[in-house]
């Protein structure tokens, strides 16, 4: 028996898995409603016990199966009628060499087109499974089609729209049509997809175009022994030339990817390496999986990675200055950097604190900027964050979506619901007894507000803190508080903690090319001091040092009043200001609060 996986809606609801024959049923109830995709490729029992047992289908990489082999010809941003002649001409191809009706059908897939091929034109069969199919088939189709054809069809987990779905960007379904209907004109096509049909077909083939199949996946081979250049990088060379140690085979995948790629590597030449040097222990698949997302998402590790550190040697010209991940520039370069940054377009990337504060000059924080935040307890810092992070205009007392950007939220203090409450209080202007009663009501409306905010209540490690920056790409990090990160072994003190967390977090900024707002609180002999200097923070010199910006507030919990002082502003002016704390947590100017009361009378 053959399954599929399949999704109803959007692709992001996959995960279903559905035998072939049961899935006609789902066709049938939701086809004629909506979107509904089916899995290129089939599977046999060991998906259910795959599935059953806990794991994901994009970690299955047991044998897989195809009844029709598609050909996407999308539409992109091409017109109706270039898209039409593309599909045309791929037609004219196959039947060209041969190929007629009971080997493949058209079908207009709602926006552009879907050719699909019996599988035994190429020489593969339904009933024969491949761990490496997909490969395979995407080689064959390149070699058969060239760049004619989209490969992105072919990946292990690619999902495809079926026929009789509603597609609900255009309206149309996806339709089965004749080559004659596809030789005519746009609009008559469209009209015979404006209706639900649903056509079972059985194609045949018998290796017409099978000198195009691809059948071998490529293995790399050693020839010699060299003398290796131990003097560059030898931790990487002692990762891979020690092989895939069970514990740390995923680890070392993506540390020496990283070193390929920033050496202008091209990631095929990468992967045959790795592949290689995996020796079969790990599947093929997921040694290919970690090289794409090192080169796909630029990862970089340095001389203080908790694994190269591990296979650290004195003879490393890296060695003495720990220095990696440091480029050395000349002045050609700088000053290309420099023009580079006055040419940037910082939209959805920086924060605008003159808008936050009702200020009247412009003051900007840009990516590789780090903000520190600190005060006494009870003045209300994380309150300042939210506000800032959900786009608080606090001279027009307004929420301002254009100045919102993505922010990774790490709430080491107080609990998750708790900070989403005060998020809606904010977002809605709104005390907290109003927005308990409110809550369901009030989460339609305002989870645009919100989306841009990820949080997390755990307490990490700087290297955690890294790899989450790396998955979800935010803009803006905001640790609330820096005192409790968890520090690494060998780190004692508040001071040296204070100290790591502040150099750590400023690298991050600058490495990741984001903002950071770290808060802290002060020392403990400033706590009660009714003015806060640059000096007044734990650790002060630790953050003076590594803040591009410091930031205090002072008040208490006994009355709204906070005093805000620009302490220090590498790229930038200083300023003070007065603002008020609310029961809905928004801390407004004067001027908001009084314009309120007279809309109030």
């Amino acid at each position: 028996m053959h399954y599929i996986e399949y999704a109803i809606g959007s692709t992001a609801n996959r995960g279903h898995i559905v035998s072939l024959e049961q899935f006609v049923d789902i066709l049938m109830e939701y086809g004629p409603k909506e979107d509904v995709f089916r899995s290129v490729y089939l599977y046999d029992d060991s998906i259910v016990s795959h599935v059953n047992n806990g794991g994901r289908i994009k970690d299955f990489y047991g044998p897989r199966y195809i009844d029709t082999i598609p050909i996407d010809i999308d539409k992109g941003d091409d017109t109706h009628e270039n898209v039409r002649r593309r599909a045309a001409s791929i037609c004219g191809k196959l039947v060209n060499d041969g190929l007629d009706e009971f080997n493949f059908y058209v079908c207009y897939s709602g926006t552009g087109y879907h050719i699909h091929i019996a599988p035994e034109v190429f020489g593969f069969y339904p009933n024969v499974g491949d761990k490496e199919l997909p490969y395979k088939i995407k080689s064959t189709i390149q070699s058969y089609f060239g760049g004619e054809a989209d490969s992105a069809i072919y990946t292990r987990t690619a999902l495809i729209r079926v026929e009789g779905s509603r597609s609900s960007k255009s309206g149309f379904f996806k339709t089965g049509i004749t080559l004659e209907q596809l030789a005519g004109s746009v609009e008559n096509i469209r009209r015979i997809a404006s209706e639900a049909s649903f056509e079972e077909r059985e194609l045949t083939g018998s290796g017409e175009l099978v000198e195009f199949q691809v059948a071998e996946v490529p293995v790399v081979r050693s020839i010699n022994t060299t003398k290796e250049p131990i003097e560059t990088v030898p931790c990487i060379q002692k990762l891979y030339n020690q092989g895939p140690q069970r514990g740390t085979r995923n680890h070392s995948i993506l540390r020496i990817a990283s070193h390929a790629r920033r050496n202008g590597i091209p990631s095929d030449f990468t992967k045959a390496g790795l592949l290689h040097w995996n020796d079969g222990q790990l599947e093929n698949e997921v040694v290919n999986t970690k090289i794409e997302q090192v080169y796909r998402k630029g990862y970089m590790y340095g001389c203080n990675d908790w694994l190269l550190k591990e296979n650290c040697n004195p003879k490393c010209t890296y060695f003495k200055r720990k220095d990696y991940m440091v480029d050395v520039k000349n002045a050609e370069d700088l000053h290309k950097d420099f023009m580079e940054r006055m040419e940037s377009d910082f939209t959805g990337r920086m924060l605008s604190l003159d808008k936050n504060f009702g200020l009247e000059n412009e003051v900007g924080v840009y990516p590789g900027d780090m903000l520190t935040i600190f005060g006494p307890t009870g003045c209300n810092k994380t309150a300042i964050a939210q506000n800032i992070m959900l786009g608080y205009n606090a001279f027009d007392d307004v929420i301002e979506s254009d100045l919102q950007i993505p922010t990774l939220f790490l709430s080491l203090e107080l609990a998750g619901w708790y900070m989403h409450r005060r998020n809606l209080q904010i977002v809605n202007d709104m005390d907290k007894k109003t927005v308990n009663g409110s809550m369901k009501a009030l989460w339609s409306n305002s989870k645009d507000k919100l989306s841009h905010v990820a949080l997390q209540t755990v307490p990490p490690t700087m290297q955690q803190i890294q790899e989450k920056v790396r998955d979800i790409k935010p803009k803006l990090v905001i640790v609330d508080y820096a005192e409790l990160l968890e520090p690494p072994a060998g780190v004692k003190g508040e001071y040296e903690q204070m100290r790591h967390a502040c150099q750590k977090l400023r690298s991050l900024a600058v490495n990741e090319d984001i903002i950071v707002i770290m808060l802290s609180q002060v020392s403990r002999e400033m706590s009660r001091s009714e003015a806060l200097d640059l000096y007044a923070g734990k650790g002060s010199g630790a953050i003076e040092n590594s803040s591009s910006h410091v930031l205090a507030i002072n008040g208490s919990n006994k009355t709204p009043k906070r005093d805000i002082e620009m302490l220090k502003s590498s790229d930038g002016e200083l300023f003070e200001k007065t603002l008020y704390w609310t029961p809905s947590f928004r801390i407004k100017t004067a001027e908001a609060i009084q314009r309120a009361k007279v809309g109030e009378l």
